[in-house]
């Protein structure tokens, strides 16, 4: 969801005054409580009758949490379904069957690596499920073929039928094709199949009837029905209907499930409306609530009819409903009829009610202890993490009030940052109060009402006090900490093959002694994009030093993502001496940069040589890291990827063709171009320069003779089979 990246300011400024003035948006004596944060990307959540929660994040792991009365909740792997990630599709959404204390069933609506939208079910172990255990029982037909709008409203109906909304894959015309998966809402039982009293079904063998329409296809014309719910006391299934993106012309729509219904999408869309909402056309079936983009984004989240007993009565059979990108939540009331809204107002609304808001809302139930909960898919943007939250009603008043929340310092320049938190709290019963202060980061919490905390960064963190009375827990809130970077210092040694000397233990440096080094960095117009640096030049007397300290050429600093090392965060030109150090553009100093994250994989690239990484992320909140590519104990990224050369481990060279591949014949070789550079005929012609064919940087591109570049790549590639390859160290 990269739009809401536009939303950054708006919303953190929101989350300020949120901590600042304690308020909360629901009516009086309702009161609000994060249970957990900090989690990446979660789509949807149910709750198991122990009273723990699984939680799906989009890309298909599923959490499974500690009981969600007992802070603080924790949660823990329970399975990993092989999702596709891509766009809106993922991991959408969990239930549990309605049979679970007899089956142990839990179902699953994601996308496949086969590009098909699935429900499955798993058997449910204790504290996690086996793949192996996977039962599919419906998926799409066809597989989609484009981005978005996977839908993903579901229900359980009393007759053993399963209720399943599919979003038209981006392609509006499939909403209103009866042959295609997409754009419909579908019933079928339990193996898959259609029950005979759909309103498509014949007893034509297959999946389609003699009209060639899905038999399992219950109502169509959808764009992307996300969430729903069914009401057991009337029997009516609602479902929620992502509109379209012209914010001049869409609307977000509730509908009512009914057999053959058509909801018009895309003729009942952004055009096709009357001023209501409603559509222009009688042969579509009308939304039963829709409301206006009016020029902002929007994206409704549907809800479910409240049935509890700790809500007054007021509220049961109300309608909530949270908008996903407005943060606000609203109930609402139906007529006899359930086709018109009766009455509405606001629950969650920062601008009926002020104090926080339901920020970016994946789903909304009813859950343990008859509370409402939903599932926020970030929770602020400093941090992109979502949680689940609870919403209770207190009608005693025996939840202990905050009454202070603040911090000597939110922001400083790391490695460290030391943050002294302040709480404050009344306890209505007259009892002692405990607090625990939830740091954000996965230490232990603190328990004054007064705590120190030290940070190490870079990094963005959010901290929550947590006060505890003899009945209740109250969040008071929660305080956004930044640790910005902090500048670190690279002790990088690094051997080339090409120009090392064995003897010497030292690189020889005939392009400095030949005056052949370029002043201005090489790598920007060999096609490297760099973060820094871009364009850097280094002083002529840089170049001046002779001996053991004297600069052989330019290298690259590339420092990656701990989380995925495809990830370049940083990549600098650096120096590199005779004895292998690393040096700034100084031609003395170590490099310096500024630390992107608390872990970081480092990795060195020189343009004709293989690259090679660390075997594992490296701790960079600290002020300086040591690593050592010529030592054979350094453990290196990849297959065999340093040459030994004694003691001692160097880059392979030989890369004149960039491509992470060292090939001496075939496509793409890089053998060919040592060839072409020196004019191809008489093979023991030379050129002099400063040229990617020069693999053993001696100034000199030959291919045949003494020091011939030619057998460079032949000895890297193994020496015996010239078809033979090597790959760069790098992911």
């Amino acid at each position: 969801m990269p739009f809401l990246r536009s939303l950054r300011a708006f919303v953190t400024l929101l989350l300020f005054f949120s901590v600042a003035h304690f308020t909360q948006a629901q009516p009086q004596n309702f009161v609000h409580t994060q249970i957990i944060g900090g989690i990446d990307s979660p789509t949807s959540v149910a709750f198991l009758p122990d009273g723990r929660a699984l939680i799906c994040r989009k890309i298909g792991e599923v959490l499974i949490t500690s009981p969600i009365d007992q802070p603080p909740v924790t949660t823990t792997t329970y399975m990993e379904i092989p999702a596709d990630n891509t766009a809106e599709h993922g991991l959408i959404g969990v239930w549990i069957d309605p049979d679970f204390a007899n089956n142990q069933q839990v179902w699953f609506y994601y996308s496949t690596f086969g590009m098909h939208d699935r429900l499955s079910r798993f058997t449910h172990l204790g504290d996690s499920a086996q793949l192996s255990s996977e039962v599919v029982v419906w998926e799409t037909i066809d597989p989609y073929v484009d981005c978005c709008h996977t839908g993903g409203a579901l229900a359980f109906l009393p007759d053993g039928t399963i209720f399943l909304a599919v979003g038209d894959d981006y392609t509006p015309a499939n909403a209103q094709d009866l042959s295609s998966p997409f754009g419909k809402l579908h019933r079928f039982l339990p193996d898959g199949t259609a029950p005979a009293d759909n309103p498509y079904y014949d007893p034509t063998p297959g999946p389609y009837n003699a009209n060639g329409e899905l038999k399992t296809v219950y109502a169509s014309g959808l764009r992307n029905p996300y969430r729903g719910d069914y009401d057991p006391e009337t029997g009516r299934f609602y479902i929620g209907v992502v509109g379209a993106n012209n914010h001049q012309l869409a609307w977000e729509d509730i509908v009512l499930a009914a057999p053959a219904a058509n909801y018009g999408w895309p003729l009942c869309g952004e055009l096709g409306r009357l001023p209501d909402g409603a559509c222009d056309d009688p042969q579509f079936t009308d939304p039963v609530f829709s409301y206006h983009h009016q020029g902002s984004g929007a994206a409704i989240t549907a809800g479910f009819t409240y049935r509890g007993s700790s809500f007054p009565a007021a509220w049961d059979g109300r309608f909530f409903v949270g908008e996903f990108i407005r943060g606000w939540m609203k109930w609402l009331t139906f007529d006899a009829q359930g086709t018109t809204v009766a009455s509405q107002g606001p629950f969650l609304d920062t601008a009926a009610l002020g104090g926080v808001q339901s920020n970016f809302c994946t789903q909304l139930l009813q859950g343990p202890g008859d509370a409402l909960y939903y599932l926020s898919y970030y929770d602020d943007l400093i941090t992109f993490e979502g949680g689940l939250h609870r919403i209770t009603y207190e009608p005693t008043g025996t939840r202990p009030e905050c009454l202070a929340l603040s911090a000597d310092v939110m922001s400083g320049i790391g490695p460290s940052l030391s943050v002294t938190f302040t709480g404050d709290a009344l306890d209505p019963l007259g009892g002692a109060l405990s607090y625990v202060w939830e740091w954000g980061d996965g230490t232990p919490a603190g328990t004054t009402a007064i705590s120190s905390h030290v940070y190490q960064g870079p990094g963005n963190y959010s901290a929550e006090l947590l006060v505890i009375n003899a009945t209740d827990t109250t969040s008071c809130g929660t305080i956004p900490i930044t640790v910005e970077p902090h500048p670190l210092s690279l002790d990088v040694e690094l051997m080339l093959d090409g120009p090392f000397d064995a003897i010497t233990g030292l690189m020889r440096d005939e392009l400095r002694s030949l005056g052949l080094v370029p002043m201005t960095e090489p790598y920007t117009a060999l096609g490297f994009s760099l973060t820094s640096g871009t364009g850097a030049t280094i002083a002529p007397t840089v170049l001046s030093t002779a001996g053991p300290f004297a600069i052989v050429d330019w290298v690259l600093i590339e420092l990656r993502a701990a989380s995925d090392p495809l990830t370049v965060l940083q990549r600098f030109p650096a120096l590199v001496r005779r004895d292998g150090q690393v040096v700034d553009l100084d031609g003395t100093s170590q490099p310096v940069t500024l630390a992107p994250s608390l872990l970081g994989y480092i990795a060195v690239r020189h343009r004709n040589h293989l690259g090679a990484m660390s075997a594992a992320p490296l701790n960079l909140s600290t002020t300086n890291v040591a690593l050592n590519f010529r030592a054979g104990a350094t453990a290196c990224y990849g297959v065999t990827p340093r040459r030994t050369v004694g003691t001692v481990r160097t880059l392979w060279a030989g890369n004149v063709f960039i491509d992470g591949t060292l090939r001496y014949t075939g496509a793409n070789n890089d053998r060919d171009p040592i060839l072409v550079a020196i004019g191809g005929s008489p093979p023991t012609a030379t050129i002099s320069g400063y040229l990617q064919t020069d693999v053993n940087l001696d100034g000199t591109v030959k291919y045949a003779g003494s020091r011939n570049d030619r057998d460079v790549i032949l000895i890297s590639v193994g020496g015996n089979a010239p078809t033979a390859t090597r790959p760069e160290g790098l992911p």
